[in-house]
């Protein structure tokens, strides 16, 4: 790996570079509507590609140009690259696509599966890991490759199980005489200790943790 360390990722909500409007590829800056070049678009983009049979089960090169223009260059750590750094390693990069097979055989246990493991450029999984912060005594850490609109999505789906623990505080004692504030600080401190136990009885580390972010993504595709 180079000195100035990086990564090559998609491009999440609201980070597209340019837009495909029709068949013209736009700046997104100049909010010329049609579809973003993000991780939305290449996750539609292998679903199609999932359904193709024969000789159309290959990466189109106009679509594996437009898979390379949602993805984005970010150093280790964030804020090391130029944007002329970014757009020159992006320029260089090739993109490769590979399809997954499965014979279908009379019995299912006799059918034949292939399945791609990708492996990374050299250097960049260290990187992630030199970078792992360690986390304060008590408290649970980041799950690692996640990304903010993940923490916006997973509170979003476990609102109810959250709802369930708030209305399971018990009241502090001698609540008549307490504050709002030390009342709102009484609830904040028992839902914070619940939900660290909760996170506590995986006992999952941090390192391990980070290892099984990369064997989840390396290993749950659809197929």
């Amino acid at each position: 790996m180079t000195s100035n360390e990086y990564i090559i990722v998609g491009r999440d909500v609201g980070e597209a570079k340019y837009h495909l409007v029709g068949d013209n590829i736009l700046p997104a800056d100049q909010n010329p509507g049609g579809t973003a070049l993000d991780v939305v678009f290449i996750g539609k983009l292998m679903g199609e590609m999932s359904e193709r049979t024969g000789k159309k089960r290959r990466a189109k090169k106009k679509e594996k140009k437009l898979i390379r223009l949602c993805m984005r260059a970010e150093s280790i750590p964030p804020g090391m690259l130029s944007e002329a750094q970014e757009e020159a390693i992006l320029d260089h990069t090739k993109i490769k696509v590979m399809f997954e097979t499965r014979e279908q055989r009379k019995s299912i246990d006799k059918d034949k599966n292939t399945r791609i493991l990708v492996v990374p450029a050299d250097g960049t999984l260290k990187a992630g890991l030199d970078e792992l912060q360690i986390p304060v005594v008590g408290k649970p850490f980041e799950p690692p490759l996640t990304y903010p609109i993940d923490k916006n999505l997973m509170l979003a789906w476990m609102q109810d199980s959250i709802v369930e623990v708030v209305v399971n505080v018990e009241a502090p004692e001698q609540m008549d005489g307490l504050t709002w504030h030390q009342i709102r600080k009484h609830f904040a401190d028992e839902i914070e200790a619940r939900l660290t136990k909760i996170a506590d009885e995986d006992k999952v580390g941090q390192i391990a943790a980070f290892h099984r972010a990369v064997g989840i993504y390396v290993t749950n595709m659809c197929r």
